[in-house]
């Protein structure tokens, strides 16, 4: 069975009012990294016309999204910015933004241009997952058995072959579960397993950290730990 994914943007212009919100909200800032979840990318190009005297930088991101400024719940990489003050991301909800925090350390305003609200994450949210990664990767340092958690699903891979073989080379043992639906009843089931390495959606090893017995980290957050 094919899949076939359209993209569907919101058409509506934001008002001048909710225009005056943001543009309130981002006084503390000069440096501004714009990014969006794909239905809002026509608001954030309104956004970036409708301030001339903000600094706004717009990336490419080099992973999965297919416009500059836009993000995934698995990629929020156009909000690799470093020298920018913060983050603004045209999203609902945190689903695809949350990463950003956690990612980079830099504070996000997260504007909803169909409601029309503004909302920020709170550094205590983006620390909470944060700690709980860094704690993943201290138990993969010494671990001694690592097993890969892998998707069959398209766009779900994430090739990890030189940090498996680099976790060999470090005397570990290294297993691999490859499936099209992640069951965490069953990965619990592998209790000689010291932590989990997932090279699925990354937001597996966020939003899921709970379900499962064993600390769980992205490949990508453990490899320059291992990759030099």
């Amino acid at each position: 069975m094919e899949m076939l994914f359209v993209e569907a943007r919101l058409k509506r212009k934001m008002s001048d009012g909710f225009i005056e919100r943001i543009s309130e909200a981002l006084k503390p800032y000069k440096k501004i990294n714009l990014v969006c979840a794909i239905q809002f990318i026509n608001q954030m190009n309104q956004l970036k016309e409708g301030l001339p005297d903000k600094e706004f930088v717009v990336k490419q991101s080099k992973y999965r999204a297919m416009h500059p400024g836009q993000i995934l719940g698995c990629d929020v990489y156009a909000a690799d910015c470093e020298d920018c003050d913060v983050t603004v991301a045209f999203a609902q909800g945190y689903f695809h933004v949350l990463g950003i925090p956690i990612k980079y350390g830099k504070p996000v305003l997260v504007v909803d241009p169909e409601v029309e609200a503004i909302d920020t994450i709170s550094a205590e949210i983006a620390d909470k997952y944060r700690k709980r990664t860094l704690q993943a990767i201290g138990v993969a340092l010494v671990a001694k058995n690592v097993m890969f958690v892998e998707s069959t699903k398209a766009g779900q891979t994430y090739g990890a072959a030189l940090l498996k073989r680099a976790l060999k080379e470090k005397g570990k043992k290294v297993y691999s579960v490859v499936a099209d639906e992640i069951n965490f009843d069953r990965l619990n089931e592998f209790r000689k397993v010291d932590v989990f390495v997932s090279t699925a959606c990354q937001r597996i090893a966020i939003d899921d950290m709970d379900k499962v017995s064993k600390p769980i980290v992205n490949a990508e957050d453990l490899e320059p730990y291992f990759l030099k």
